[in-house]
């Protein structure tokens, strides 16, 4: 008897160590999983905020108001060599309408003629309209940006049609969405603007920067026996390649984590829209051209490497295509430093496209 007491005592203090050991490692285990859940609920809610913030800035960006050089081209429009109106389609989306002035006198335009002369190109006289341009501005852009870009096409005989976009200026559509829709909306406007102009009908040429060039190359793509000819400025070759750009502007830590917040912006403009960033794709886009294109970028464009626009190049089936990499510019200013040699390129091109004989 007096030996099964220590036994016992033994046996005891092994079974409460067992039990400690059971007990602490359950705690240890649920500190565990509530770390767990605790971080997979921020990384979800993170996720969501992501999506939400992330896609609002792509689809729908805080609309610019009209500036004040804007108001000095329309409230003297004869002093930039046009004649301006505004105008509307049935389903509310608003454009201008700039054409030749007949007494064209501004700089920029007789600078225009002058160039076009240097490049063999004898410019027709002020006030004769070749065709029509729908010029389509970029992301955060509005209608009023090409106003100068239509004061040099109309110096070059060209009617230009400046578009506010969906997501953009006045469009009462709320979201942008690259191509994805604006392709028929842009076509809609074309043929209201025909019924209302039957003068107009003849050769469309079109012309965007960025967001407004892969909507001009995937318009080309689809619409083959409408589209004439195609420029465009600074487009990118995938929507993912802008939208991986962006994130590089947060905040580092999640800055470095990329993948997700590309991921959960892209799942956002799906849940939005009904598309992904990588169904926009102008790359894809140009292997289906049939017209003459024009290529520019900036060989200095951080946002969208000049590398976009070379892969577009080498993706167009057919040789009526020209690429030129404009040196030291970025993505905003390209035709800035283009200046007016890069117009006077675009404008020949239009003409040697929608007027085979010119």
């Amino acid at each position: 008897m007096t030996c099964s007491k220590p036994r016992e005592k033994e046996n005891n203090s092994i079974k409460s160590q067992a039990s400690n050991s059971t007990r602490f490692s359950r705690s240890i285990f649920a500190a565990w999983q509530f770390l767990f859940f605790t971080l997979s609920a921020l990384v979800l809610v993170s996720a969501a905020v992501i999506a939400v913030i992330g896609s609002s800035a792509t689809l729908a960006p805080n609309r610019r108001a009209i500036e004040p050089w804007h108001h000095e081209i329309l409230n003297h429009a004869e002093e930039f060599g046009m004649t301006i109106e505004s105008a509307s389609d049935q389903s509310g989306n608003p454009y201008l309408v700039c054409e030749p002035n007949p007494q064209a006198k501004g700089k920029k335009a007789q600078l225009l003629r002058a160039e076009m002369r240097k490049k063999g190109t004898e410019p027709s006289a002020p006030g004769k309209i070749h065709g029509t341009l729908m010029l389509l501005h970029g992301h955060k852009g509005c209608k009023e940006d090409h106003l100068p870009v239509s004061e040099r096409f109309c110096a070059a005989g060209f009617r230009c049609l400046c578009i506010d976009l969906p997501g953009h200026g006045k469009n009462p559509n709320a979201y942008a969405t690259f191509g994805h829709k604006e392709v028929s909306l842009l076509m809609e406007l074309w043929r209201d603007y025909l019924l209302k102009h039957p003068e107009a009908r003849g050769p469309l040429g079109i012309f965007g920067v960025s967001q407004g060039g892969a909507i001009a190359l995937q318009w080309a793509a689809r619409e083959p026996s409408t589209v004439s000819a195609v420029a465009s400025v600074c487009s990118f070759a995938s929507l993912d390649q802008p939208i991986a750009a962006s994130a590089e502007h947060l905040p580092p830590i999640l800055r470095d984590a990329k993948p997700l917040t590309t991921r959960a912006c892209a799942l956002g403009i799906y849940c939005r829209c009904g598309f992904f960033p990588s169904e926009i794709s102008p790359l894809n886009a140009a292997s289906e051209l049939h017209c003459p294109v024009f290529i520019t970028h900036g060989s200095k464009d951080s946002f969208v490497p000049a590398g976009a626009a070379e892969q577009i190049f080498r993706a167009i089936p057919h040789q009526q295509k020209t690429l030129r990499l404009i040196e030291n510019a970025g993505h905003h200013n390209v035709l800035a430093i283009g200046s007016t040699a890069l117009y006077a390129d675009l404008c020949c091109f239009f003409l040697r496209s929608m007027h085979p004989a010119t």
